[in-house]
């Protein structure tokens, strides 16, 4: 029973973010500074060296569903990152990878914390390298959302990441925090969306899924909306099991609807990663996700 009530306290507690998403509240928010700010140290290394640790990383990458090859990945990416300001690619590289190790490997909640303002560190850092963005947030002292409309599809990854880890670090550092973030995440995926409509397996739709299904309807919440959005990202790829967690998740408890929250967590576990031979990995945490919420059903009804 104990176990039940907290999964419910937690899903009302997403409803409250969306349904205040008019509120503003910034009291008692948890501080942190942008990742163009942070300053770093290097020492010289040639060009030779940093592209062969680049091929090593991407090596590891390959590993990341084991924690130690991700995390010596991200060593690695991190060494080339901070000698090439310019690497946008690196850098998204950087805010993926942490955002996969906080959401993949990491249990407890506070190395989670750190690692997703990690991955939004990086991802601030990857947006600063468009000249434009940087002028406004830098020189000009502009927040990210006023900067956004500078961005290009070049960014679109990185502004998805960010997003995500912001969304992930602000959650896990209370309400005023979840509430003062919530107008940047939406319009960061708004970015996103009119940049890279379809990246990521339908990353954008799915989100709107989300956010449709948790928010109350004086907010703006609609379950015709929240199932929509979903079908439009499974549309885009239906193979992609996070979209099918998701919805499980989400909308099938809102609708009371059991049979649903079955149907995708089966499809999820008896689905082949490989279907997305880019992202086995993240299939693999799917799929691991999906086991323990099919047994713990109960506690979504």
């Amino acid at each position: 029973m104990k176990t039940v009530v907290s999964v419910r306290l937690a899903r009302a507690s997403m409803a409250v973010l969306v349904a205040a998403s008019f509120v503003n509240v910034t009291s008692c928010a948890t501080s942190r500074t942008a990742g163009w700010e942070k300053k770093v140290e290097v020492g010289a290394v040639s060009k030779a060296d940093l592209k062969k640790k680049k091929t090593e990383a991407l090596a590891l990458w390959k590993k990341r569903i084991d924690q130690a090859e991700l995390e010596k990945s991200l060593k690695l990416f991190e060494e080339v990152a901070n000698q090439d300001p310019a690497d946008v690619e690196t850098m998204t590289y950087l805010c993926r990878g942490y955002y996969f190790l906080a959401d993949g490997h990491l249990t407890d909640n506070e190395k989670k914390k750190s690692t997703w303002e990690t991955g939004t560190a990086w991802g601030e850092r990857a947006l600063a390298t468009n000249a434009a963005f940087r002028k406004k947030v830098k020189d000009e002292g502009k927040k990210i959302e006023e900067a956004l409309d500078t961005l290009t599809a070049a960014e679109a990854p990185a502004i998805y990441w960010t997003a995500s880890n912001l969304g992930k670090w602000a959650r896990l550092s209370g309400l005023p925090t979840m509430l003062g973030n919530k107008n940047r995440i939406r319009l960061m995926i708004e970015r996103v969306e009119k940049l890279k409509p379809d990246y990521f397996y339908g990353a954008v739709p799915r989100y709107w899924g989300a956010y449709y299904a948790v928010a109350p309807s004086f907010a703006g919440g609609s379950l015709p909306k929240s199932e929509e959005n979903f079908q439009k990202s499974l549309k885009l790829a239906n193979n992609y099991f996070g979209t099918h967690v998701l919805i499980a998740d989400t909308l099938a408890p809102k609708k009371g609807d059991k049979d649903m929250f079955k149907k995708h967590l089966e499809f999820v576990i008896n689905g082949k990663p490989e279907s997305l031979p880019d992202i086995v990995p993240e299939q693999i945490v799917e799929q691991r996700k999906a086991k323990k919420m099919l047994d713990k059903m109960a506690e979504y009804f």
